[in-house]
């Protein structure tokens, strides 16, 4: 894996039966969503899926064919409980095996020998790499697919580190503000989405307290089309309801203003 891989596509799978029931809070998600995004990469979907390996595996599968990588959170331990690997093994339809890498790597960090039960984290689909192997837990890769804890401490360097690998150029995004409702304003707004089918455009009322009550944000890779957009949606509502407009270019990584 490298920084000139072509990965613009991101699937996310957080797994685990504790999420669903409430006893677990999801913390991956929104992290995952926002580095990515900072990083120039786009999130397709995400799905929270049961300790269950049929179903798991399926998610995988559709997930791996869909997107350019997938990363996944949870269930890598040696418990009962802990099944993602075999669900990507079935997704991938790789045997699994010892990783006798990751064994050596264990051992050496923790001074001890892995028991037998122990060594079933260390069961992986043929083929798995091992990057990033610096830190408490390396990032083990089978394809496509990328497997991590769920302890959300042990995903976040890791996550990071992808990211400065992998990130590339984000689109120019436009913010742009009004007075003006969002229902008065669907009209305008159809027309700049048939306009412009490439630009991603994306509407939101406010109903707090604000000097604006329609947000309208518009993305695409060439500055010409947003700022076009931009022009003809402005036009539309009306000048008397613009109360402003914000610009980020490709290498701004500023948190985008709400």
């Amino acid at each position: 894996m490298s920084k000139t891989d072509d990965i613009r596509t991101i699937g996310i799978i957080i797994i685990g039966n504790e999420v669903l029931s409430g006893k677990i809070r999801d913390e991956n998600t929104p992290f995952l969503i926002e580095s990515f995004n900072r990083a120039g990469l786009r999130v397709g979907e995400t799905a929270i899926v049961a300790d269950y390996v049929p179903r798991l595996a399926e998610v995988i599968r559709n997930f791996s064919e869909r997107f350019d990588l997938v990363v996944t959170t949870g269930g890598v331990g040696p418990t009962h409980d802990d099944c993602t690997w075999q669900a990507v093994a079935v997704a991938l339809d790789e045997p699994l095996e010892l990783h006798e890498e990751l064994v050596n790597r264990i051992e050496t960090r923790s001074g001890q020998k892995m028991t037998e039960e122990q060594k079933r984290m260390a069961l992986l689909p043929r083929g798995t790499t091992m990057h990033l192997n610096d830190g408490r837990w390396p990032l083990l890769q089978a394809r496509n697919v990328i497997v991590m804890p769920g302890v959300p401490s042990m995903v976040t360097g890791r996550i990071e580190a992808l990211c400065a690998r992998l990130a590339r150029p984000r689109p120019w995004l436009a913010t742009v503000y009004f007075t003006a409702d969002e229902w008065v304003c669907v009209p305008a707004i159809d027309a700049v989405v048939a306009a412009f089918p490439e630009v991603e455009i994306g509407s939101y009322p406010v109903f707090y307290p604000a000097d604006h009550k329609l947000r309208l944000t518009f993305e695409h890779a060439e500055e010409t089309q947003v700022r076009q957009a931009v022009a003809q949606v402005t036009d539309a509502i009306g000048r008397d309801n613009f109360v402003r407009e914000t610009w980020r270019p490709p290498t701004d990584v500023s948190v985008d203003p709400t």
